[in-house]
């Protein structure tokens, strides 16, 4: 029974989906790479690689609590715990509660203008659920909670406000999630429009696919224009460029919307993110 209940409770905070994680922690990690790469290994990397995780679990509960009546409705998503009555409300509030306990302890050990930020982001947290009622974009909404991360790690790591190359990775973390976001919102556009939700693929309608390709050469872009102005040397480039490959790739997979290959398409970029990180690391070690 035990047992049972932590497997329900571990798929509640999607531990059983990693790539979530994955896609949420590269846009704070390129910052701090780029800033501070000694302290890359650091206990303050540490806080913010768990306050990644947990911030995610906490935005999975939300989600869920909110999405109850509507994740009944998606194939997808019938058979997530408190949709599919495995646990209860109650059970989601305490765990949301515990979350949050948790990610509050973490800011013991910021600063005070990252703890500031961190106090901004928890609105974003709460209402990303709730765009997908009434706003028509709501994986943009989602781009901008995910790319405050990038503030909070220059902040962190530099005890001062952003600077324009910063706020550069801020920009660039927006195009970056509504793009791969929209590609995971494809997978399930047909329930979606059969129950009401909000999605960017239901918004650009046809030109979806096209729409996408736009986003990842601004995406791209961004980071060829990132390496130059800040004369990163040819390493950056090489995985850069590898990266750019996978997203070609995405581009292609997706071309009839099957839903798998969305679902594929949309996990690829947890490789991007790396490889970008990768090649800011070894740009640093040269």
């Amino acid at each position: 029974m035990f047992k049972n209940k932590l497997c329900l409770y571990s798929n509640l905070v999607r531990l059983n989906k990693p790539v979530g994680i994955f896609l949420l922690i590269w846009p704070p990690f390129w910052v701090i790479v780029f800033l501070d790469y000694e302290n890359i290994y650091s206990f303050l990397s540490l806080i913010f690689l768990l306050g990644v995780i947990f911030s995610r679990s906490i935005g999975c509960v939300a989600n869920d609590f909110f999405d109850k009546n509507y994740d009944k409705s998606v194939s997808r998503t019938q058979g997530r715990p408190y949709a599919s009555g495995m646990v209860s409300r109650n059970e989601v509030i305490s765990i949301f509660l515990i979350l949050s306990m948790f990610n509050i302890g973490f800011l013991f050990f910021l600063n005070a203008k990252t703890i500031i930020i961190a106090l901004i982001t928890i609105p974003f947290i709460l209402i990303y659920p709730l765009t997908k009622r009434f706003f028509v974009a709501p994986q943009f909404f989602l781009g901008l909670t995910f790319a405050i991360s990038t503030l909070m790690a220059h902040t962190a790591f530099t005890n001062t406000l952003p600077d324009k190359t910063t706020w550069t990775l801020f920009i660039t973390t927006v195009v970056w999630v509504t793009m791969f976001d929209t590609i995971y919102a494809m997978a399930d556009r047909e329930d979606d429009e059969k129950i009401g939700i909000k999605s960017t693929p239901i918004f650009f309608g046809n030109k979806d696919r096209l729409i996408i390709g736009s986003l990842q050469i601004v995406f791209f872009g961004a980071f060829f224009y990132f390496g130059i102005s800040e004369n990163l040397n040819n390493i950056f480039y090489i995985f850069l460029i590898t990266a750019f490959l996978i997203g070609v790739y995405n581009q292609i997979i997706i071309s009839r919307r099957e839903p798998a290959s969305c679902i594929l398409a949309f996990k690829n970029n947890q490789y991007i993110g790396l490889l970008i990180f990768l090649g800011m690391y070894a740009e640093q070690l040269i």
